[in-house]
C-alpha cells in the first residue's frame, strides 16, 4: 500500500511540478507599506497601549476561548470541501467560500479593536487542480516601533484535501488538518489585535499546501522579494489531535488508539551533519520550551511539555514553515504529539479522508475521551496560549545580542559590546553537547554587568553556550551558539578521520540489533560512548565501546526501547562525531 501510494505522490508531483508562482501581490496596498515598515506608527496606535509582559500574559491565558474554537470549527466544516481547486464562486461551498469567511472575521475583529488590524488577499498564480488563481487571507497588526522593521509571522493553512490530491466532490472537513491549525490563527488575531506590540505581527491563513506548500511559497517569496525582515515564524499544522493512528508518520506516535493531551512537538531545521544541532530555528524552540515551562505552565492547570524534534519534519513529510527556511527565514513547526494519519487516506485514519471530523458527540467534555472530541478544545486551547504568548513576547523583545566569548583557564568570558550594553540584564543558556541533549541543560541570570564569567570546564564534557538580551523582564531570541572544548583533550587526531555509522541490520529489529561504525584511519579509541536517544535527545542507552581503524561491530538489544525511530551518536572524548538512526518494530 505505501508503495502505490508513494508513486500516486509521485505522479501529482510530476504533474504539478516546474511550476512557480507569479503575478505575487497583496490586494490592500495599505498592508505592502506596514509590512515595509514605511508608516506612521502613531496612525495605529490604540487609544489605551497595553504591552506590559505580564498584561499579554494573563491576557492570552484568560481569553482563548474552547466555545469560539468549537464554532470557527463546526463553521469551517460547513462549507463541504476545501480543496485547493474547489468552488471559488459559491458562498455556501469551496475554498472560496471559506476564504470570505475567514477574511470576514479578520474586518470583524478590526472593527472590534479601532481599525487596528489590516486585512489584504495575498494573491497568486499557479495551475493547481484545476484553479489558477489563488488567495491567501492576511489580517496585520501593525507595531509601534519602525526603527526594528522585523515582522512577526503567524500561519496555518486552511486548505484541505481527501486522498485523491484534487477530488473536489468529496466532503474534506479536515477538523484536524488543519482546521486546527485555521482557528489558532483566527483566534490569536482576534485576542493579539486589542495589544500593542514593538514589532508587527502578520496572521496568515494559506492555501496550497496539501499539493505543494504553494501557498506559503508565495508568502515567503513575496516577504523576501520585498526584502522585509522576519524576527520568527510560526507554523501550526494539525495542532489540535490527541489520538494516535494506525499509519502516523514518525516520529512521535506510540500506537494506534494512544492518547496525549500534554504534549506538543516542535520541528525546525538544523544541518544534517551538524549532531550539536546548533542553529537558529533550534534556538527558537529552545526559547518557547523555556517560557513555557517558566511563565505559562504555572498558569495552566494543565501543564504542556514541549518536544524539540531532531528533524525539520515528520520522516518523509513537509510543511509551510519550510519554505520560509530556505528563504533564509528563522520558521518551526507546530505540531500535536500524536497525529491520526500519514496523509495518504488510508482508512481507518482520519487524515485526508471524509472523517477528518470534529467529533461524533459535540455535547461530552472533550478532555481525554476518545471518540467524542477528535479535535480536543482544551488541547488545542493550550497550544493557542502557547503560541500567542510566545509571539507576542517576541514581538516586544530586544534583538538577538552579539556576545564576543573568550576562554580564560576554566572560565568563559562573554563580552557585550555597543547597543547590547544598554541592557545590562542577560540571560546564558548552557547545553552539553556531550550529552546530546536539544533543550538547555541550565539558564542562568545576569544583572549590573556587560561582563560575564562561567567556569565551564567539567572532565570530557563539552558545552554549548548562548546569550539574550532582557528587556522589561523579556528576552531575546538567544544568540548562536559558542562551542567550548574541555580543557586537556587533543581532538586533532578526529580533524582528519571520516567516522561513520553504517546503516544497522536487522532494521527494523524486534530483540537485537548490530551496527556498523567504519574509521577511516589505523587508530586505536577506548574512550569512547555509543549513544541512543529518543527524538527528544533523551538519552536511553550509553554503551562503552572500543573502535579501532576499519569496521567495527556492536550489538544493541531493544530493552528500554519502543517502538519508533532513534538516533545512534558515536561520542569520541566528549566530542560527537558520527550520527546513525535505528528504527525499532511496534
Amino acid at each position: 500500500m505505501k508503495k502505490l501510494y508513494l508513486i500516486h505522490l509521485l505522479l501529482i508531483s510530476a504533474a504539478i511540478q516546474g511550476l512557480s508562482q507569479s503575478n505575487i501581490s497583496l490586494s490592500n496596498p495599505e498592508a505592502q507599506q506596514i509590512l515595509s515598515g514605511n508608516y506612521d506608527p502613531a496612525g495605529y496606535a490604540p487609544s489605551t497601549v497595553i504591552n506590559h509582559p505580564d498584561s499579554i500574559l494573563y491576557g492570552i491565558v484568560s481569553q482563548v476561548s474552547k466555545d469560539t474554537l468549537i464554532s470557527y470549527l463546526m463553521k469551517i466544516d460547513s462549507y463541504f470541501n476545501r480543496n485547493t481547486g474547489s468552488d471559488t464562486v459559491s458562498e455556501t461551498r469551496g475554498i472560496g467560500a471559506v476564504r470570505r469567511w475567514i477574511y470576514r472575521k479578520f474586518g470583524e475583529y478590526s472593527q472590534q479593536n479601532e481599525n487596528r488590524l489590516i486585512t489584504s488577499y495575498l494573491d497568486f498564480d499557479i495551475s493547481v487542480c484545476g484553479q489558477t488563481h489563488h488567495r491567501n487571507v492576511l489580517a496585520i497588526l501593525p507595531g509601534l516601533d519602525t526603527s526594528n522593521k522585523e515582522i512577526m509571522v503567524l500561519e496555518g493553512h486552511f486548505d484541505t484535501r481527501c486522498q485523491g490530491a484534487c477530488d473536489t466532490a468529496c466532503y474534506t472537513p479536515g477538523m484536524e488538518d488543519n482546521g486546527s491549525g485555521t482557528v489558532l490563527v483566527m483566534e490569536l488575531a482576534r485576542i493579539m489585535s486589542r495589544y500593542a506590540f514593538s514589532h508587527t505581527i502578520l496572521f496568515a491563513c494559506v492555501t496550497g499546501e496539501d499539493q505543494g506548500l504553494y501557498g506559503s511559497k508565495a508568502l515567503s517569496t513575496y516577504l523576501k522579494n520585498n526584502d522585509i525582515p522576519i524576527r520568527a515564524v510560526f507554523n501550526n499544522d494539525v495542532i489540535g489531535g490527541i489520538i494516535c493512528g494506525n499509519t502516523s508518520s514518525p516520529p512521535g506516535c506510540p500506537g494506534l488508539n494512544a492518547i496525549d493531551s500534554t504534549h506538543v512537538r516542535i520541528f525546525s531545521y538544523s544541518p544534517y551533519n551538524d549532531s550539536s544541532q546548533m542553529s537558529a530555528h533550534k534556538q527558537l524552540a529552545r526559547y518557547i520550551r523555556l517560557h513555557q515551562e517558566e511563565r505559562i505552565n504555572p498558569l495552566l492547570e494543565t501543564p504542556m511539555m514541549i518536544d524539540i524534534i531532531i528533524y525539520e519534519d515528520r520522516i518523509g513529510r513537509s510543511g509551510d514553515h519550510i519554505p520560509f527556511r530556505q528563504k533564509g527565514y528563522t520558521a518551526i513547526r507546530f505540531t500535536s504529539r500524536n497525529e491520526h494519519g500519514n496523509g495518504s487516506g488510508t482508512p481507518p485514519d482520519r487524515q485526508h479522508t471524509s472523517d477528518d471530523i470534529l467529533g461524533l458527540d459535540l455535547n461530552v467534555p472533550p478532555d481525554g475521551i476518545i471518540d467524542t472530541f477528535f479535535v480536543d478544545p482544551g488541547y488545542l486551547r493550550r497550544n493557542i496560549i502557547m503560541n500567542g504568548v510566545n509571539l507576542g513576547l517576541l514581538a516586544i523583545a530586544p534583538p538577538i545580542p552579539s556576545p564576543e566569548f573568550t576562554m580564560a583557564g576554566d572560565t568563559v568570558i562573554i563580552t557585550l559590546h555597543d547597543a547590547d550594553t544598554v541592557y545590562r540584564h542577560y540571560r546564558v543558556g548552557i547545553r552539553s553537547k556531550y550529552s546530546g541533549t536539544l533543550y538547555f541543560d541550565s539558564v542562568l541570570t545576569f544583572t549590573n554587568t556587560t561582563t560575564i564569567r562561567i567556569p565551564v570546564v567539567v572532565s570530557g564534557v563539552r558545552r554549548l553556550i548562548s546569550v539574550a538580551n532582557v528587556e522589561n523582564t523579556v528576552e531575546s531570541l538567544f544568540s548562536q551558539e559558542y562551542a567550548i572544548l574541555p580543557v586537556g583533550i587533543d581532538e586533532s587526531p578526529l580533524n582528519n578521520l571520516t567516522i561513520r555509522i553504517m546503516q544497522n541490520y536487522p532494521n527494523p529489529f524486534s530483540v537485537r540489533t548490530e551496527i556498523t561504525v567504519e574509521v577511516s584511519e589505523n587508530i586505536d579509541f577506548r574512550n569512547v560512548i555509543l549513544s541512543v536517544t529518543d527524538i527528544t535527545g533523551r538519552i536511553l542507552k550509553r554503551i562503552p565501546v572500543h573502535i579501532v581503524g576499519g569496521k567495527n561491530r556492536f550489538s544493541i538489544s531493544r530493552e528500554g526501547l519502543e517502538g519508533g525511530i532513534y538516533l545512534v551518536s558515536l561520542i569520541v572524548s566528549g566530542r560527537v562525531v558520527a550520527n546513525g538512526k535505528i528504527s525499532v518494530q511496534e
